[in-house]
């Protein structure tokens, strides 16, 4: 479509400067697994001006070098950022940021051995970068304070500030495969480039497209481990999908009655983003009475299908019923998950998962069925599901 644009736009070029133009550079793609394939989208614009050109050949993929752990610093007020950085020695230099006391000493959680907080500059209401911190609580006289320190996470809040690789808030999605190519972790609104324990997180809004936060964890996972242990956990609590790392997906989660069950609630749930692992689906029944002050697990549905290796972007679908005529109850899933990232976002395909009601009431997947019923692509609808298993003779104990 930009053909005859385009040629009248070589023909000025000629009349006027004697220049030819240039042409925009091929896009790249790459690989996510097996599957992923990237494509940055040219605009449509009526004109070829240089700035649009040279936009194209910017936003034109290469191979961009391997992940070092100097991808993971960034600078600001002339320090640099790394794992290694003593935060008691910049709060020496910077004080603690202004309104640190009013939003409550920057708290994010805690207990009583350590506390997360932020450390924000140059304010807590419009600051440029927020640093997270995991506290020791020590006693000093009579007050507590914090005591043995170390950096979390820092996050780029404003778009004057890049990473080492040169991106910004308000850069596109393909300026970001442009700098680091295919993600560790794709979620529905973040990409996450990782090595050696370092994780860089590219948070996107989906309707701009467009870089909206930057964070880069240094420490996370022993912070969580360290103030996780610390947390006081009765032994006979019930799992709850509800807490980490698990949030509850509503829209797919029923009040139904099942065989040997009664009434109960299916409860739908994906992991949590925040996790850094694949987003993985999982399934619980929930006694379904308001006689329970706290939600209490009947049962634990076994893997599903779709979690092989796979991130999932969202449950789609679910249905209760009887597809080998034996008299219980048979649950269908389908969810999407993501085979690749482009410059407008995710890109996801179907899966689906069946659990078989046993006997003894308890569930059970047919790995192979599993795997026909996505092979040869009878997994898009609930419908496509039922009339292929249908034709299947299945026999559950």
């Amino acid at each position: 479509m930009f053909r005859p644009i385009y040629c009248y736009f070589i023909i000025m070029c000629v009349m006027i400067l004697g220049l030819t133009a240039c042409s925009s550079t091929s896009i790249k793609t790459y690989n996510s697994g097996k599957t992923a394939t990237v494509k940055i989208k040219q605009e449509s614009t009526r004109s070829y001006r240089g700035e649009e050109v040279e936009k194209n050949r910017n936003v034109a993929s290469v191979d961009p070098d391997p992940l070092q752990d100097e991808d993971f610093t960034v600078s600001y007020r002339s320090h640099k950022i790394d794992k290694n950085t003593d935060i008691k020695q910049l709060i020496n230099e910077w004080g603690y940021g202004e309104g640190f006391e009013a939003n409550n000493r920057g708290y994010v959680s805690g207990n009583g051995t350590y506390r997360r907080w932020s450390l924000s500059y140059p304010n807590y209401e419009d600051p440029e970068i927020d640093f997270v911190v995991l506290s020791k609580i020590e006693l000093e006289g009579e007050e507590l304070v914090d005591g043995e320190s170390y950096l979390v996470a820092v996050s780029l809040e404003n778009p004057k500030f890049k990473t080492k690789r040169g991106l910004k808030i308000g850069d596109t999605l393909g300026k970001v495969l442009q700098l680091y190519g295919q993600p560790s972790i794709i979620t529905n609104r973040s990409l996450v480039y990782s090595k050696n324990g370092l994780h860089l997180n590219i948070y996107w809004d989906t309707k701009t497209e467009k870089v909206d936060n930057i964070f880069i964890e240094y420490n996370m996972e022993k912070s969580v481990e360290q103030q996780r242990s610390a947390d006081y956990v009765e032994e006979d609590a019930q799992p709850d999908p509800d807490l980490e790392p698990y949030t509850i997906q509503k829209e797919q989660s029923f009040t139904t009655t099942l065989n040997g069950w009664g009434e109960v609630k299916f409860i739908s749930t994906l992991k949590d983003e925040g996790t850094n692992d694949l987003i993985q689906a999982k399934f619980f029944l929930e006694v379904n009475s308001q006689k329970y002050g706290d939600n209490k697990i009947l049962y634990e549905f076994p893997e599903f299908y779709g979690n092989n290796g796979r991130m999932i972007d969202r449950i789609k679908a679910v249905s209760f019923k009887d597809l080998n005529h034996d008299g219980r109850t048979d649950i269908v899933i389908i969810a999407d998950y993501i085979t690749g990232v482009n410059a407008h976002g995710i890109e996801t395909r179907p899966i689906a998962g069946i659990f078989f009601q046993k006997k003894d009431n308890t569930y059970t997947t047919l790995s192979e069925l599993d795997k026909n019923i996505n092979q040869t692509g009878h997994n898009r609808t609930l419908q496509n599901i039922i009339q292929y298993v249908s034709k299947q003779r299945i026999n559950v104990q």
